[in-house]
């Protein structure tokens, strides 16, 4: 009761040192917990998360815009991937025992009715239909699996309801909230599609859902069909229905075929690589993974952030230390009086240091407890305003971590202030304020008398000569 009672007098004389104390241990903890949760992050995502993706390997044009720019020449289509190209790979990947599955997207350019107008952005917007094959891209998917390799970037069901993949029977398409607006059309709807060589060919289509893309566009497209909100999305099932691959098909009636390679870990794909590498591929295509490199587009703020926070926790942890232990020595060192006449009337060193150090304690431990609950619970949040797509929440083991480094912290200062009542020179509590002066004076009065001495001797010497 002693000790408590008297180091909480010594605090409540102190409250503006006190208080900083409580703040600086406070905004250590909170931002170390912080810093400890991207860096987690950081470790995760480029470690055991990475191998744990599920990649989709694709064969594309290593410059795509160099393909589109071909988008007015039919010919250009004679450079697509074959089935017998992807039969190649599937020979040599299987002589190789490389590991995959695969799904498939299929595209052509198609023409509208008449009634339905693209959607504005292309570079060169007036060229007629026969060049292009047409002002939009019907593009179709085997599976769901392979709308995570769409080049044209990720999108969101806003209105309706997303393709059926199970529904063979389903003959209906999504198309983008844009030209739904444009043209008037709403869920529900029935278009009319030209084919790309004969536009007296058509297609019927109903609108069962409108879309948008979750992602910005990367650049500007030649063709009004290379514009991404003109292109409309079906099934295989749908486009298959409507004869629009044929294997012996050329010009724009050719469809693009893009076999998407499906693999269990980065392990597989790396191995699936490794077997097909030598494999003649179509002029400019080479193997990829969109999966991995949405996955490293998302790491660069990650890694930025994660570069920032190492270089914030130093200084951190530097300034804050150095704070706090200049508050607990400011706090311990100019009482000497103070521990001189506590010692004079019987307290102990041991009760004395137990109350030098239950003054630190208090308010850094609880600064520190406060931070640690506020920066476990603020750390998400507060990362992903910098980084999108990340979890940043702390294992149980780091958290405990924290509270350890945090409680022995905490403890170290409060040592210091015990070790200096432990250290103070007790003796000094006995010695006379006299014996100083005491010990001058008599050091005066034997040079005084040494000096007497030595005038005897030179008057003695004085007479002798005489």
């Amino acid at each position: 009761m002693f000790v408590a009672k008297n180091a909480w007098s010594a605090l409540r004389r102190h409250p503006w040192r006190n208080l900083l104390t409580l703040i600086v241990s406070l905004l250590v903890t909170l931002w170390s917990a912080f810093g400890v949760a991207v860096l987690h992050e950081y470790n995760e995502a480029h470690g055991a998360r990475y191998d744990q993706l599920a990649p989709l390997g694709v064969f594309t044009p290593s410059d795509l815009s160099k393909v589109q720019a071909q988008g007015d020449n039919a010919d250009s289509t004679k450079n697509y991937m074959t089935w017998d190209a992807y039969n190649g790979i599937g020979a040599a990947a299987n002589e190789k025992n490389a590991t995959f599955g695969y799904t498939l997207i299929d595209s052509v350019p198609v023409r509208g009715d008449g009634k339905l107008k693209p959607v504005a952005g292309a570079q060169q917007a007036d060229v007629d239909a026969d060049e292009t094959g047409g002002d939009f891209t019907l593009q179709s998917y085997l599976s769901e699996q392979a709308v995570a390799a769409n080049s044209y970037g990720s999108y969101r069901i806003v209105d309706g309801k997303g393709l059926g993949y199970e529904d063979v029977t389903r003959h209906d398409l999504i198309m983008s909230k844009s030209l739904a607006d444009k043209n008037g059309i709403k869920v529900g709807d029935k278009v009319t599609l030209g084919n790309a060589k004969d536009a007296k060919t058509t297609y019927n289509y109903t609108v069962c859902g409108l879309y948008e893309y979750t992602d910005p566009a990367s650049g500007s497209a030649q063709f009004a069909k290379y514009v991404r909100d003109n292109v409309l999305y079906t099934t295989y099932y749908s486009f298959a229905a409507d004869d629009l691959d044929p294997l012996d098909a050329s010009g724009w009636q050719r469809p693009d075929v893009n076999v998407v390679f499906m693999f269990q870990g980065i392990a597989q794909y790396n191995a699936f690589k490794q077997a097909v590498k030598d494999v003649k591929l179509p002029s400019g295509y080479r193997l990829s993974s969109p999966t991995i490199d949405q996955y490293e587009r998302s790491l660069k703020p990650l890694d930025s952030l994660a570069a920032n926070t190492r270089l914030m926790l130093i200084a951190l942890w530097s300034i804050g230390g150095a704070l706090l232990l200049a508050l607990t020595l400011l706090q311990v060192l100019p009482r000497r009086e103070e521990i001189g006449f506590a010692l004079q009337v019987g307290v102990t060193k041991g009760r004395l240091a137990w109350q030098f150090m239950n003054e630190i304690l208090w308010p850094t431990l609880l600064g520190a407890a406060i931070g640690l609950i506020v920066g476990c619970c603020t750390a998400n949040p507060l990362a992903g305003n910098f980084v999108d797509g990340h979890s940043f929440t702390l294992p149980g083991a780091l958290v405990w971590n924290l509270i350890w480094i945090s409680v022995i912290g905490c403890l170290v200062l409060a040592a210091i202030a015990g070790i200096r009542v432990a250290a103070f020179p007790t003796a000094q509590l006995f010695a006379s304020p006299y014996l100083t002066r005491d010990d001058e004076d008599s050091a005066d009065d034997r040079t005084d008398d040494d000096a007497d001495d030595h005038d005897d001797t030179a008057s003695t010497t004085e007479k002798e000569q005489a």
